[in-house]
């Protein structure tokens, strides 16, 4: 018998030689990653051939030439492109294109128009009164572009003394930065302020944080930032107009750079004001803005990769409902499908009649269906032949057959959802679904990016472990002077950059110029939108009037088509907190209906992260609790021995189900445009100390929530918590109405609480606390005014004109386009004599054509009522005599005691 000792010592040197080769694997990439360095040590620059050509809108083109580095040694994968053409488009007053292309503008990159982000014609008015101005350099110099702010001289960009590198797969380009603050910067998990570091952008099926390292961006591909301008403290936004792989090299306080490997320099500006909403509504203009989801979507929902049966689903049905938890939705991951294959259910393990019962909105305790669908057809399935009947699948650059991924059902071909036929396609598979009689109310598109269980395709008879070992150890990789993620290749875990896509004149989504085929490359991260859109169309033929469609990857531009949630998180108190500022970002790039995965996805949750993880998602746009398979049971009742879990997730939830309509209603009177859940500084520019609490809150510009983020002493089971309230600013606490004003207030949150919260003075919610309602649809038109009063006595605030929120069409109809629902509502409070007070409520349409159904307030809240140097509050209830909102110019005079 061989001894134990030896078998240990082979173990060991069988480890330590794997080990080897893997790092000098990863040295090998990394080299390879900046072999553009040896081009860019001695490269030369551009220079302005002649005098740019004033355009009639302000802006100008020229024409660029390349001055070679007297030691210049070009990198042979990626020539330099001699002849460039440079344009500056003014497209409106606050809003302009910086761009450099090929003389014929002939590069793959998005087309101007629907269904990507294009200008809207602002008119030539506009355009001469621009609050910006440029310079370029003199003929024959080396050129660059400066642009700047008018009013302050603030520069937004300038390439001054920065190098201008324009190749075949290699393009760079950088702006001086200074004293500023940005945010944005891309799909990450990181701090909502950007630090100094390289950030890459390549859509990857990953769950990492991101510190500034490259190769840690996750799903969706958004090369934007909102940036605080030092001088008057405006803000703007700049746009890089391109979808290949990048990585911005940014150094706090000195610049910016651009490096990636495809199309054009291409930038987009939008300039606002010391509100960083309006510049943000900008962008959102230009992005196409974003869509309204139905109302149901707003209430709570329960999933988990796991649930392996109908009769498993039911036992979650019943709790839910005996134990009183609202809840509108319960979700199906994967498991529901028979053998991983999209448009199928297993009948055997998922009972057709089990499924309809839970999923029967006619039943008082029925919810609605939402599951989800996985981009991968498996070649197994019928799908795979119909598609390649319809040739809609990604083709192999080496057999020219459809390319061969491994996901979930094994073996599986992908879309191409450029080709003319895909949405077609798309469109029949959602009816095969319907088949079974039960109906997608929310559809779940994931793996998106795309992802592959293996790194860029197996052969029809190649094993997926085989593939491994060969994909670890083999040179053949793209061959690319840089690489983005530097860490990674690019086609790891996702499809061969060579695979092809569709590239004729029908195209979905992009034509290619010159013959040119259409490869992976061009595509990746363009994948997840295609789908997206592929998905929105599919959903409107079965019906849908108001789409709910989760989209995990995403672009600029797919608000106008999907919604989103963060991807996959670990159950742990950084991803929890790390949630806030991914939701905020996802506010600054259109997509504003977004949320987490609640107590986590991955690892098991403890009780007290759950319930504080509860809390917070209660107050999420999208409030979803996902919990991952092999991991511990993570519903609210789930913690029999910390029943603090469910307690607490009964008394948040029904906070947000008395805020569901408000909540809706900033979506409606947003209207495509502008952010819902909001940084503190949203509302407080001016105040320094705003920007550093990042995990507080605003919702619109009246509520204020600071959620517990970090964990406590599970003995007392309770937590230090401080909430920042901003200077010169007053607040009402939601649940007691208690004052409290600007600096920093700390106390103990016990950990059966709900968010701390606070409604600013100056504003009227609308909120209905008359009893405790478990379904979006059992939600009545009867409402509670809390008008929290400012220094003046006065508030003000908006609600939405419509009486039933269940029906698309009525939504649609008086409160979408052109129609508006919207009556703002306003209030002041006089004092009689002695205790006698009378408060004045009125009514006024937000726009000549508001459209009126009955609404009914039958409470005031009445809070900040300066008595005596102190604040009292007065709770009037009215059900017997209520103020009825039916037309414009309601009006409610009502005398009270104090």
């Amino acid at each position: 018998m061989i001894e134990k000792s030896k078998i240990l010592t082979a173990i060991g040197i069988v480890v330590a030689v794997v080990i080897s080769v893997y790092g000098i694997h990863q040295l090998y990439i990394q080299h390879e990653a900046n072999r553009i360095d040896k081009f860019r040590k001695h490269a030369g620059f551009y220079v302005l051939k002649q005098d740019v050509n004033k355009t009639q809108d302000g802006g100008f083109v020229g024409f660029l030439s390349w001055k070679p580095g007297k030691k210049e040694q070009e990198e042979p994968l990626s020539p330099v492109i001699r002849e460039l053409k440079v344009i500056f488009k003014v497209d409106g007053k606050n809003e302009c294109q910086f761009k450099i292309t090929d003389i014929e503008d002939s590069r793959f990159q998005l087309p101007y128009n629907e269904p990507f982000p294009f200008t809207k014609e602002q008119g030539q008015e506009s355009k001469l009164e621009r609050i910006f101005d440029y310079k370029v350099s003199q003929v024959g110099e080396q050129f660059y572009f400066e642009l700047f702010r008018k009013s302050s001289g603030q520069t937004i960009f300038s390439t001054k003394d920065r190098p201008i590198l324009f190749t075949d797969k290699y393009l760079e380009i950088s702006t001086e930065m200074n004293e500023e603050m940005i945010f944005g910067l891309g799909d990450r998990r990181t701090d909502f302020q950007i630090k100094s570091g390289r950030y890459s952008f390549w859509n990857a099926d990953a769950m990492w944080i991101d510190n500034g390292t490259p190769g840690k961006s996750i799903y969706g591909y958004h090369p934007m930032y909102l940036r605080r301008e030092v001088i008057e403290n405006n803000f703007h936004v700049t746009l890089f107009r391109n979808t290949y792989g990048l990585q911005v090299d940014y150094k706090q306080n000195q610049y910016l750079t651009y490096k990636t490997i495809g199309g054009n320099l291409d930038f987009k500006f939008f300039l606002g004001d010391s509100n960083p909403e309006n510049a943000i509504k900008l962008y959102h203009n230009y992005v196409n803005g974003w869509i309204l989801h139905p109302f149901w979507v707003q209430g709570f929902h329960q999933c988990r990769w796991g649930y392996k049966s109908s009769d498993q689903l039911m036992e979650v049905w019943d709790k839910y409902n005996s134990l009183q938890i609202p809840i509108d939705s319960l979700w199906s991951d994967i498991d529901y499908m028979y053998k991983y294959q999209d448009f199928t259910i297993d009948t055997e393990r998922f009972n057709l009649t089990q499924m309809q019962t839970i999923y029967n909105l006619s039943n008082p305790q029925g919810v609605h269906w939402s599951s989800i669908i996985d981009v991968g057809i498996s070649i197994e399935e019928e799908g795979a032949i119909k598609g390649q009947e319809m040739n809609i699948f990604i083709q192999s650059a080496k057999t020219k057959e459809p390319i061969i991924g491994t996901v979930w059902p094994g073996k599986t071909y992908f879309p191409d959802f450029n080709h003319p036929n895909s949405t077609e396609y798309w469109y029949e598979g959602f009816v095969n679904l319907t088949k079974y009689g039960l109906q997608q109310d929310g559809i779940w598109i994931d793996m998106n990016e795309y992802s592959n269980f293996v790194t860029g395709e197996v052969g029809k008879d190649e094993s997926t472990l085989v593939n491994e070992i060969k994909t670890f150890f083999t040179s053949e990789k793209p061959n690319l002077p840089f690489n983005p993620l530097e860490v990674r290749r690019l086609d790891h875990r996702t499809l061969s950059l060579d695979a092809i896509h569709y590239s004729g004149d029908q195209a979905v989504l992009v034509n290619a110029t010159k013959n040119y085929t259409i490869t992976q490359y061009d595509m990746h991260n363009i994948n997840g939108f295609g789908e997206g859109l592929a998905t929105y169309k599919a959903a409107k033929r079965l019906g849908k009037k108001l789409t709910f469609i989760l989209s995990r990857s995403s672009m600029f531009g797919s608000g106008r088509y999907v919604q989103h949630w963060n991807g996959d998180a670990f159950s742990t108190w950084e991803y929890l907190r790390l949630s806030i500022p991914s939701i905020m970002n996802f506010q600054m790039y259109g997509i504003p209906f977004v949320g987490d995965d609640i107590c986590g996805l991955a690892l098991d949750a403890t009780a007290e992260l759950c319930a504080r993880w509860q809390q917070l998602g209660s107050l999420y746009p999208f409030s979803r609790n996902h919990n991952g398979d092999k991991y511990s049971p993570q519903e609210p009742y789930a913690f029999p021995k910390h029943p603090y879990v469910l307690s607490s997730t009964i008394k948040t939830l029904n906070v947000r189900y008395q805020l569901l309509k408000f909540y809706y209603h900033l979506f409606v009177k947003g209207n495509g445009l502008g952010t819902i859940f909001r940084p503190l500084f949203w509302e407080f520019p001016g105040d320094e100390q705003s920007y550093q609490h990042q995990f507080q809150f605003m919702l619109g510009d009246y509520l204020l929530a600071s959620p517990v983020v970090y964990s406590g002493n599970t003995f007392t089971q309770k937590t230090k918590h401080c909430v920042y309230i901003p200077e010169n600013s007053l607040f009402f606490d939601f649940y007691n109405y208690s004052p409290i004003q600007g600096g920093d207030h700390c106390f103990q949150v016990p950990f059966d609480a709900v968010v701390p919260m606070y409604i600013k003075s100056g504003k009227i919610l609308h909120l209905q606390d008359r009893k405790n309602t478990l379904r979006s649809r059992f939600l009545d038109n009867r409402f509670t005014l809390l008008i929290a009063l400012d220094e003046n006595n006065e508030s003000s605030g908006s609600i939405l004109t419509i009486n039933n929120y269940n029906e698309d069409d009525n939504i649609i109809q008086n409160c979408t386009e052109q129609q508006n629902c919207v009556a703002n509502l306003s209030a002041k409070v006089n004092s009689k004599s002695g205790t006698e007070m009378e408060i004045e409520i009125k009514v006024n349409q937000a726009a000549a054509s508001t459209n009126f159904q009955e609404i009914i307030v039958d409470k005031l809240i009445i809070v900040g009522i300066k008595k005596s140097e102190s604040y009292k509050f007065k709770i009037i209830d009215m059900i017997n005599n209520p103020f009825i909102i039916n037309k414009d110019g309601s009006e409610l005079n009502l005398q009270f005691d104090l």
